[in-house]
């Protein structure tokens, strides 16, 4: 394998002859993500179907550079500087939502693509009256990041919804994991890191409409009350830490509106960073290891880091 920046070049070539792939060469990532925060890709990859995403990442494994899934970018941070990868989208190739199954009990199994915006799932939900996912709401992101991650709030968590994951594993082969065969826990699917999530089976029951929005309504309003959603941010920055919550260590810190930058520590949620304006890869960094270092000396906790920051 060629090193350095002939491999670059290189892959440049192969990129653009792979059929069925746009291609977007040092694209701003800043509006890809939430917060609002980063430089250009060496390429925005975007397979338009699931046998081109399978070309593709044959091709930069084959290469053996970094590459990366970008969802819905909203628990990413990543570098001021190039991002010398191939940052893979899958909006295109798998943004399908069906219904694979009903009961006669009411209960409906449906398969989603990776792709799919947790919102537009909710708004297929209310269309079609399937409940049982409403605890999914405000969550920016996609599925297959929210499962990857096991996104959830109090009301519930992925893994408590998944019937199924398809996904490509570290040798390209296609496979179908029953949730019964994983291993969730806290903010984890229990994935190899190398999986590329292609789409999901969930659970759901037929439900009436209005109990359904009076539900999603309620849990709407408790997330704006409670978190900063009027600011650009990537959602909670820790883990909450075995008996403790990690806005709760933050706020008793004295931290609540610490700023670098115009990075800063929210005043309405402490484990919330947020984006006034300004605020660069490199700001919210010094703040993520301002806040670690305080913590640690105040109460002896190693807070670890939900937000997944990706270096240059």
């Amino acid at each position: 394998m060629k090193t350095g920046a002939s491999i670059w070049k290189t892959l440049r070539t192969l990129l653009g002859d792979l059929p069925e792939v746009e291609c977007r060469w040092h694209e701003p990532l800043a509006s890809y993500t939430t917060f609002r925060v980063g430089g250009p890709a060496f390429c925005l990859a975007r397979p338009q179907t699931t046998d081109a995403l399978v070309r593709l990442v044959e091709l930069v494994r084959s290469c053996q550079v970094p590459h990366f899934v970008l969802g819905g970018g909203s628990n990413l941070l990543l570098p001021d500087e190039e991002v010398k990868a191939v940052v893979i989208q899958l909006e295109q190739c798998a943004s399908d939502i069906s219904v694979a199954a009903t009961g006669d009990d009411g209960k409906a199994w449906l398969a989603v693509g990776a792709g799919v915006r947790l919102a537009r799932l909710q708004r297929y939900c209310l269309q079609h009256r399937f409940g049982g996912l409403e605890f999914l709401v405000g969550i920016p992101g996609t599925v297959g990041g929210a499962a990857f991650m096991n996104a959830g709030t109090g009301a519930g968590s992925m893994a408590d919804a998944l019937l199924w994951v398809d996904l490509l594993d570290g040798e390209n082969r296609r496979q179908r994991l029953p949730q019964t065969t994983l291993s969730p826990s806290y903010r984890s699917l229990g994935l190899p890191d190398e999986s590329v999530i292609l789409g999901c089976g969930l659970a759901a029951t037929v439900c009436a409409p209005d109990r359904q929005r009076a539900s999603l309504s309620r849990l709407l309003r408790e997330r704006k009350r409670t978190q900063p959603w009027q600011m650009p941010s990537a959602g909670c920055v820790f883990k909450n830490p075995a008996g403790h919550a990690a806005g709760a260590l933050i706020e008793k810190a004295g931290l609540k509106g610490f700023r670098i930058g115009d990075a800063e520590v929210s005043t309405k949620h402490a484990n919330w960073i947020i984006n006034r304006g300004r605020a660069r890869s490199k700001d919210v960094v010094a703040l993520i290891e301002h806040v670690e270092a305080c913590v640690r000396q105040h109460y002896g906790i190693r807070l670890e880091r939900e937000i997944r920051i990706v270096e240059r």
